[in-house]
């Protein structure tokens, strides 16, 4: 089970979005900017592994509360952010 098209669009432009700016910040860990790297990289070749999956589940989960809920991605939000879930618990 992987992404859909629409699934890899959402959670990158999230975890882009909100974390590309605080990623800038000189007291981010350079292990977390590296796997957020190496998420973006996985994510545009379709080439995802778990541990991927299970770093994307605790980003989005970090994320979840600047959601808006009365947003209309809001919905694909949690829908992307389960199915993250799923396949970070998935054994390979």
């Amino acid at each position: 089970m992987f992404y859909t098209m629409e699934e890899a669009a959402i959670i990158g432009a999230v975890l882009c979005g909100f974390l590309d700016g605080y990623l800038e910040r000189d007291s981010v860990d350079p292990a977390v900017r590296e796997q957020h790297r190496r998420f973006r990289q996985g994510l545009m070749r379709g080439a995802l592994e778990r541990a991927d999956y299970e770093w994307a589940a605790a980003a989005l989960g970090f994320l979840r509360p600047q959601w808006w809920p009365e947003h209309e991605d809001h919905r694909a939000l949690e829908n992307a952010l389960l199915k993250t879930r799923t396949l970070a618990s998935k054994k390979e």
